[in-house]
């Protein structure tokens, strides 16, 4: 069983068209305004992942073998999920399923990255930035078997193209799309040499 946090997002919606509905659950923070999930069959959880105890309970629910987590931005009340949402899910899994697949997306920029960028790349970005990295830092204190991607900046688009990268500074001005993003997490999910790797992913 998958559970997927930030489902209801561009890049979760990528991920999910490419997965098996039968062994997959959407964790939504509220029910989504369209047909999509109904549509293609994929059963849904709801879970404020900014409250402990929901992320909790739907962790406790289906017991996951592998979790996806794409959370990151504000709510409508301006409170930041990168961090304190991510690390509930983190915190959640570890107790109940500690031996779980964790595959995390952030940014690039995160971690040893951040020395490396741009001051208006900090600037407007930073604080998105750190609370990913925090959240980072909690997953590697874990005994979960977690991969981290860090991907450039994202857009719209067909093309699924996708690379991998173990040691990369630099941000490239391409975007790459989030059905690239989709790609790069299957990959991983399939690769248990990818288990204690943080990768940046670019479009080329």
């Amino acid at each position: 069983m998958m559970l997927i946090f930030g489902a209801n997002g561009p890049s979760g919606r990528a991920l999910l068209e490419r997965l098996n509905n039968k062994d997959t659950v959407a964790v939504l923070r509220k029910p989504a305004e369209d047909g999509f999930f109904v549509q293609h069959g994929f059963q849904t959880a709801s879970a404020d992942v900014l409250d402990a105890g929901a992320c909790e309970a739907v962790i406790k629910q289906y017991c996951p073998d592998t979790v996806v987590s794409f959370v990151g931005g504000k709510n409508e009340q301006g409170i930041r999920s990168d961090a304190a949402g991510n690390i509930h899910i983190i915190e959640a899994t570890a107790r109940h399923v500690p031996t779980a697949r964790f595959v995390f997306v952030t940014s690039m920029g995160c971690g040893e990255q951040w020395e490396g960028m741009s001051e208006p790349f900090k600037q407007a970005l930073g604080e998105a930035v750190t609370a990913k990295t925090e959240a980072e830092n909690v997953l590697r204190g874990t005994g979960l078997r977690w991969t981290i991607l860090r991907p450039c900046g994202l857009g719209s688009g067909d093309s699924d193209a996708y690379r991998l990268h173990q040691n990369l500074n630099d941000i490239p001005r391409q975007y790459m799309s989030r059905n690239g993003l989709a790609a790069a997490v299957c990959e991983v999910l399939g690769d248990e040499s990818s288990i204690g790797r943080v990768y940046s992913v670019t479009a080329e």
